[in-house]
């Protein structure tokens, strides 16, 4: 027989709000970030990730 580990689900909730939260903030600060950053500069970055 397999034992399953008990799961609080109002922790486990409150984790995953969380989580959206703190991406969602990555990204609003991301979008900043592109909005006043010149094409140039963010093309080089993008280069560099996919290894052009």
């Amino acid at each position: 027989m397999v034992h399953l580990p008990k799961i609080d689900l109002k922790e486990l909730a409150k984790e995953v709000r969380q989580n959206r939260k703190q991406r969602l903030e990555f990204v609003r600060q991301y979008v900043e970030w592109l909005k006043k950053t010149p094409n140039k500069v963010w093309v080089k970055g993008q280069k560099k990730v996919l290894g052009e």
